[in-house]
Order: structure tokens, then C-alpha cells, then sequence
């Protein structure tokens, strides 16, 4: 079987059991960032014959380019680069990639980004390094324990984060389309819907796919509806947000700040308004604040396992159109 490597997350020699295994693998070029995609040209020349690629974007024109496909991974949770219809109507099997790893990781840089802004660490870093010693009163910093934090979205990576958070003497919100009141309970998470989430969390985070029903979930009646000393964290993707509502959220004081670790576009462009927005305020990170070396080691070996488990006519757990079946590969 020949297997093209586009989206390289960690090393090559990660994918040695799969040339052990007697298959042909090929490293398109190196592009390792997911958020530099090849020209069409480069594709086919990289992955023209192919009958599994790794990759985070798969569209119409790339199946038609490929007409051997029968397998393909994205290295990654997210897979709103996906066409998993076209997929399923050109018979490829198409899996993500969640590992224990990559949720704590996500969950993990979720809480870095709640604390950091919580307690206004950009704003006294940059006044230290100032010459500032002592707050003068005016960071307004605000404490986790006794307030209420409010999870969007509430599979793997939101219970992993209110599991983090439990003991931190917060109450603790959700919102989710498919509620699970047992796991709910078990992690002292109360389900509410959106507007009360809004109205009443301290701080709301965000962690729901993007989908048709979750872009621009968040907008200027979202927003307007949170309380005005509230934190905006989003680790999901950058579309769940309306940037110009955002924008508009924070120059004109209707929450006290986010944190942003996903956007619209990446790499971020130089002249996004987002940019001009005040950094004690706005903490942003380059859509890597879960990234760790377990969660690549993680990852690469739930691609190759997943590669492996098709090989030997089973479909993976975490494939995203199970009904194509196991295609035959080679």
C-alpha cells in the first residue's frame, strides 16, 4: 500500500512500523504546519497515486485528483476541513484523530489561557518589566474559585476541562446539543441552554466543532447577553466567533477580555483587526496552546494504529463515516 504523508505532526521515523510492515510511504514537501496546504499540483505530485493519505483538508477537487484514494486521516481533532459527504460518496473511509493526550492537552491550554487571563498575567508582566512593582489597583483580577465558568460544548475535551476545574470551588455550566445528565452529574456540571449559560458564566469557553450550526455561534446578541466583567476563551475554532463582534465586544467594553487560540484565518494575517486589539486584554496564542510532546507521540501512534486496524479489514473507532466499510487497500 502506498501511503502519503502530507500533514506531518511529530517525526517520520513515528511511521517506521508501517514500512516495517512491507508499505510505501511518501513525505509530501515539508509543509508540517496545518495550516500550509500544498498547491493542487503538489498534491498530485506528492500523493497522485495514493492510496492513503494523511492529511487535514480533503474537498471534492482532491478526491477527483486522487482516484485511488480509499483512506484518509486528518492528524487532528477538528475536521471542519473535511468533506466527509464527498468522502462517503467516493467510498473513502475518513478518520480524525482524538487521543487521551490530545484532550487533556486541549483542556490543559484551556486552562492556561482561563488562569492567565483571569488573573491579568500579560498586563503585570509587561508592567514588571516597566519598572512597575506593585499593582496600582486597576488589573482588575478576578479569582476562579466562587465564580462560574460556562462550557460550550460538552464531549471529550469540555468534561476533560470541568474534570480540571472541579475542584477549584467553581460553579460549573454547560451547554451542550446532546446532553448526558448522568456524566453531568457525576462531574457536578449543571446543563442549562445557551442564553442562561451567557448571562450568568464569569467565564464562557468554548469547545463545539465547526459545523453550519456552530459558525458564528457566538455574535453581537451572544455577546451583548454576557456580563461585563466575563472572559471569552475559545480553543475551538476561530469561525465559532464573529470577529467584528468580537471586536466590537472589547473596544466598547461589553466583556472584560478573551483569549484566543484559534482564528478565521491562520496564520493569523499580519493586518487582522484582531491584532489591533488591546493585549491586556486579548490573549492570543497561534493555535497551539495544546500542543505537547505526548500529544504528538499520541497522535502519530493512533494514525499509524488506525492504518493498521484498516489493513486488517476492521474500521477504526474514530472514523467519521464508518458506513463506507473497511475498503480494501493495495
Amino acid at each position: 500500500m502506498k501511503i502519503a504523508v502530507i500533514t506531518l505532526v511529530g517525526s517520520a521515523d513515528d511511521y517506521e512500523p508501517l514500512r516495517e510492515a512491507g508499505h510505501e510511504l511518501i513525505f509530501g514537501p515539508a509543509r508540517s504546519q496545518a495550516v500550509t496546504r500544498l498547491t493542487q499540483d503538489e498534491l498530485v505530485e506528492a500523493a497522485g497515486d495514493a492510496d492513503c493519505l494523511i492529511y487535514n483538508v480533503i474537498t471534492p477537487t482532491i478526491l477527483a485528483a486522487l482516484p485511488k484514494l480509499k483512506l484518509a486521516i486528518t492528524p487532528y481533532v477538528g475536521y471542519d476541513k473535511i468533506d466527509v459527504s464527498a468522502a462517503t460518496t467516493a467510498g473513502v473511509l475518513v478518520c480524525n484523530t482524538q487521543t487521551e493526550a490530545s484532550t487533556a492537552g486541549v483542556a490543559e491550554g484551556t486552562l492556561a489561557l482561563m488562569l492567565a487571563s483571569a488573573k491579568r498575567l500579560q498586563l503585570r508582566s509587561a508592567r514588571l518589566r516597566n519598572g512597575d512593582w506593585r499593582d496600582d489597583g486597576t488589573e482588575h483580577a478576578s479569582l476562579i474559585h466562587g465564580s462560574t465558568i460556562g462550557i460550550v460544548g460538552f464531549g471529550a475535551i469540555g468534561q476533560s476541562l470541568a474534570r480540571h476545574i472541579s475542584g477549584w470551588g467553581a460553579r460549573i455550566l454547560a451547554y451542550t446539543r446532546t446532553p448526558n445528565p448522568t456524566v453531568a452529574s457525576q462531574l457536578g456540571v449543571e446543563l442549562v441552554d445557551l442564553p442562561t449559560l451567557l448571562q450568568q458564566s464569569d467565564i464562557v469557553t468554548l469547545h463545539v466543532p465547526l459545523t453550519p450550526e456552530t459558525r458564528g455561534l457566538i455574535g453581537e446578541a451572544e455577546l451583548r447577553a454576557m456580563k461585563p466583567n466575563a472572559l471569552l476563551i475559545n480553543t475551538a475554532r476561530g469561525a465559532v466567533v464573529d470577529d467584528q463582534a468580537l471586536i466590537r465586544a472589547i473596544n466598547e467594553d461589553w466583556i472584560a477580555g478573551a483569549a484566543l487560540d484559534v482564528f478565521h484565518e491562520e496564520p493569523l494575517p499580519a493586518d487582522d483587526p484582531l491584532r489591533g486589539l488591546d493585549a491586556d486584554r486579548v490573549l492570543m496564542t497561534p493555535h497551539a496552546v495544546s500542543n505537547t510532546d505526548a500529544a504528538r507521540r499520541g497522535t502519530q501512534r493512533a494514525v499509524v494504529d488506525s492504518i493498521l486496524t484498516v489493513v486488517g479489514g476492521g474500521i477504526p473507532g474514530n472514523a467519521l463515516n464508518p458506513g463506507v466499510g473497511a475498503p480494501k487497500l493495495g
